[in-house]
């Protein structure tokens, strides 16, 4: 006799995820990443410009009806969207964001240099299980490079919203609420343009007036998934970034899981602090090259000096 399946079990959550991966590929045309390099472009964003290109995602979702947003993630310097729609269309969205923060900046008498704030091409999102990556990856953006914050806690981004309902449900105001004054600030434009009913939190639109959480949400099996994947899928990460060329970089108790790992099958399950001086140097360059750890990690993970580790690699 068969084994009764259970309600909800695991193969049929995975294959629900599945088949709103397949219906989001059909319907809009493709999902993609986007995302622009940080190692060539000076700092952008500072202070009130968070919240301003918070915003600007906002109208560019309106104003690009063709485009979903999935999630994105708004650093420094450098950009993340995962979007649904045709590559021409995603292209268009970023070049309306780009045009309209380049705007933004010229009203407040401000020379931005955008030349190396670009993206020529994204990258095509083709299996479930790289849609989940790609989001996690996003989502992780300002978490491995800001020991301040949490992945649910940067502010500037779709992340904090996901699988968090009460965040989900903050509203300070809506659009209609504010004077024509106040909504001109708000979208640095003359024409408010936009919804009555959208959403303001924190001093900008808030995401969930355009963000599909609901497909974000969807390709994940539940929230433990989600979490999950968030800090323990370091090596597809690693292998998304390289091919985004992008910089990525990891905390501590990530990339100690990577030391111990080869140790166990590399050198006999060895402490990492008790390899031979060879052992260490060369697990030393593989943190370095492979994983872009600095200096200060690796001294940390192999108890080697860091005079030693600035001969080896010399501080940029």
């Amino acid at each position: 006799m068969a084994k009764e399946v259970k309600e909800h079990s695991f193969f049929e959550k995975e294959d629900r995820c599945r088949r709103v991966f397949e219906y989001t590929i059909r319907k809009y045309g493709g999902v993609w990443h986007l995302c622009t390099p940080g190692e060539k472009q000076s700092l952008i964003f500072k202070d009130n410009d968070y919240a301003f290109a918070m915003t600007l995602v906002a109208i560019c979702a309106y104003d690009c009806p063709d485009v979903q947003v999935i999630t994105f993630e708004i650093m420094s310097n450098h950009v993340h969207f995962i979007l649904c729609g045709s590559e021409s269309a995603v292209m268009a969205f970023f070049a309306l964001f780009k045009k309209r923060l380049q705007r933004y900046f010229a009203s407040k008498g401000q020379r931005m240099d955008l030349t190396n704030f670009s993206c020529e091409k994204p990258i095509s999102i083709e299996s479930l299980e790289s849609m989940r990556n790609q989001i996690c990856y996003t989502n992780r953006n300002n978490f491995v490079v800001d020991p301040d914050h949490t992945p649910f806690s940067f502010p500037y981004g779709a992340n904090s919203y996901y699988f968090t309902p009460k965040l989900q449900a903050q509203k300070d105001c809506t659009f209609g609420e504010l004077t024509l004054r106040e909504k001109r600030n708000l979208i640095h434009a003359r024409e408010p343009n936009y919804p009555e009913d959208f959403v303001i939190t924190d001093g900008y639109f808030s995401p969930m007036n355009y963000c599909r959480l609901d497909i974000g949400e969807a390709v994940f099996r539940d929230a433990r998934h989600y979490f999950n994947k968030l800090g323990k899928d370091i090596e597809s990460y690693k292998e998304i970034a390289s091919m985004l060329g992008d910089t990525i970089y990891y905390t501590d108790d990530e990339l100690f899981d990577v030391v111990r790992r080869v140790c166990k099958n590399k050198y006999d399950g060895q402490r990492p602090t008790l390899l031979g001086k060879n052992e260490k140097v060369e697990m030393a360059r593989m943190l370095h090259y492979d994983y872009n750890a600095d200096n200060e990690q690796i001294r940390r993970m192999l108890n080697l000096s860091l005079s030693y580790l600035n001969q080896l690699f010399p501080p940029r």
